[in-house]
């Protein structure tokens, strides 16, 4: 928006008219309030200057008479204070000042009466006196001096009052001139203004697109009018041109879905079972063809960050194919170390110096303009580059921003591929180690075929007791003598178990658990013990309760908690154990045997 001098203002224009008005409306009326206060005192100081004739005259008509000393004090005291009150009277105004001639004036009339008129009327004398004609002469002069007081006076008020009439004059005509200039400056400054603005939004609603407002002035209808005209030209200018503008918001809506589809499809492979190679090199391929580059790579920086554990190659001269051939160091082509440590793009011109002081082989310089350098990031961690290579200068334009922009997201989505290769590999690897953690424990011992056997075997057993099948019973446990005497002849221990006929109300994770350590502990006497008799009881009562027993060796468990040692087969039966949340206790005593004992809560 246009901004308005102060000049110009119309707001201001009218500020300043009201505030000159107002200042010369109070000057005049308090010019004329003056006059009037000052007309008021100058009929007061009439008044008081004819009280001082008449006093003059009943004061000489006192001393004819007799016993007049006191009521001609009291007169001389009433004329002395109109005298005081005459010095004492403001005629001061904001025209004239205090007018000298009456202070003379009144001065004179003082000094007269005091030095020539108290003697002639003086009280001392209390008989009754005729007064000569020298002492009626002094009072004729004297009362001669009052009459000029007063027309003094008279003229002062008479000056106040034609004054008093001008500044009405000057009021009147002030009134007049506001109102006819307030008509012209409304209809000037505002009215016409507003009715060409309403003429020209008329026109414009008929249709008729090139009707503009001529800009007169500079005030706030000036911008109005310029805001009216710069609509008129952005409708005009769609009327006109809306098919071609209509193409040109097809087209980039056309650009935006190619780049979205480019994006959705890349996305898409690049998410993908592929391989690495297959990944990058496809990947570069799309690049290149989307930048419309003459060559590229793509390099994955090693942990350390000083080498490329991968390159691949697109389009560069023969002079650097060798990237193809050899475990490159990140600075073959230049030092990474000086590049910004963000994911923006950056831009070197190969021909000129450059800010960040780069090494550029000479078949680089030779061959391209200059290359853009993509830094591919995953979770504020540089994992590697994609450079693209230009023949041609670069243009800046926005077409070119948008395409750098969408290979910047296109290298973003293969950092979250490369990283997502990186985790299923280690999954993979994952899964390996537990695969044979988990043949390493089903192999610990050959023996446990046989007990499951057992195990399975002794749940038919019970299930044909609850059913009364004896038939079934009967082979069951033919079945289990004939497993218990092939585990003896297998390991040489005589082994006796005791309350295998009880129900055990265990869930199948409970009986499987139960069975493996069972078979661990069994293994764990066969190569560890060194014994001759083994003892399996089962307790089913609260809680269910298996003891295993032997006759071995035993072992120090002290030793082993003390210095951490990892053994196997205790590993796995305290991990099979917190499985179903059961108790284990181990006691062993050298030379004494071993005793574990499994204890799962009801609860």
């Amino acid at each position: 928006m246009k901004k308005i001098s102060r000049r110009h203002s119309l707001s201001l224009k009218l500020l300043i008219s009201v505030i000159v008005w107002v200042t010369g409306a109070i000057v005049f009326t308090g010019y004329a309030l003056a006059l009037l206060w000052q007309l008021e005192n100058a009929g007061k100081d009439i008044n008081y200057a004819g009280s001082l004739r008449m006093t003059i005259y009943h004061m000489v008509t006192l001393t004819t008479q007799p016993n007049h000393q006191k009521p001609l004090q009291e007169q001389q005291d009433k004329f002395v204070l109109t005298l005081n009150n005459l010095l004492k009277s403001d005629r001061n105004n904001f025209i004239f000042p205090n007018n000298v001639k009456i202070d003379d004036q009144i001065q004179i009339i003082k000094q007269y009466y005091q030095h020539k008129l108290i003697p002639i009327i003086s009280p001392s004398n209390p008989s009754s006196r005729i007064l000569t004609q020298t002492q009626l002469n002094t009072i004729d002069e004297f009362v001669e001096n009052i009459n000029c007081l007063v027309k003094l006076i008279e003229n002062q008020n008479t000056q106040n009052i034609v004054w008093l009439r001008f500044i009405q004059t000057i009021l009147i005509i002030m009134v007049i001139f506001t109102a006819f200039s307030a008509i012209y400056l409304l209809y000037r400054f505002i009215i016409s203004p507003l009715t060409r603005l309403q003429a020209a939004i008329q026109q414009l609603s008929l249709g008729n697109l090139s009707e503009r407002i001529t800009i007169i002035n500079k005030d706030e209808f000036s911008v109005v009018s310029e805001g009216f005209n710069k609509m008129a030209d952005n409708l005009q200018d769609l009327y006109n041109n809306l098919e071609q503008k209509v193409s040109l918001k097809t087209i980039a809506l056309e650009e935006k879905n190619h780049e979205l589809a480019i994006l959705y499809d890349m996305t898409t492979f690049l998410h993908e079972c592929h391989m690495q190679d297959t990944v990058l090199e496809s990947f570069l391929d799309k690049v290149i063809k989307l930048g419309d580059a003459n060559g590229g790579f793509i390099g994955l920086l090693n942990k350390e960050k000083t080498a490329l554990d991968f390159l691949y190659s697109q389009g560069l001269p023969k002079q650097s194919e060798i990237v193809k051939k050899c475990y490159f160091s990140a600075h073959c082509f230049f030092d990474v170390s000086v590049l910004p440590k963000n994911p923006n793009p950056i831009y070197i011109q190969t021909k000129q110096n450059n800010n960040l002081q780069l090494s550029i082989p000479n078949c680089i310089k030779v061959a391209y303009d200059h290359f853009v350098i993509f830094p591919i990031w995953h979770n504020n961690n540089e994992i590697g580059m994609v450079v693209l290579y230009f023949t041609n200068p670069r243009t800046s334009s926005e077409h070119e921003k948008q395409t750098h922009y969408l290979i910047k997201t296109l290298v973003q989505q293969l950092a979250i591929s490369v990283e997502n290769q990186h985790l299923t590999l280690k999954e993979k690897q994952l899964a390996i180690l537990e695969e044979r953690n988990m043949i390493a424990q089903g192999l610990h011992d050959s023996i446990a075929q046989s007990l499951s056997f057992l195990n399975l075997q002794a749940q038919m057993l019970e299930k044909a007791i609850d059913h009364k099948d004896y038939n079934r019973i009967k082979q069951n446990l033919s079945f289990i003598q004939k497993v218990l005497k092939r585990f003896k002849s297998q390991t040489k221990i005589a082994i006796e178990a005791e309350n295998l006929n009880q129900q055990f109300f265990l869930t199948q994770q409970q009986q499987l658990q139960v069975v493996f350590i069972l078979q661990e502990a069994l293994s764990n006497i066969r190569k560890h013990s060194l014994c001759t008799h083994a003892k399996v009881t089962f307790t089913s009562d609260k809680n269910f309760t298996m003891r295993i027993e032997d006759n071995g060796v035993g072992f120090d468990i002290n030793i082993i908690k003390e210095k951490k040692l990892s053994h196997v087969g205790l590993s796995i039966m305290k991990e099979r154990t917190d499985k179903i949340s059961g108790i284990i206790n181990i006691q062993s005593v050298l030379q004494h045997g071993t005793t574990i004992e499994l204890i799962i809560p009801q609860s």
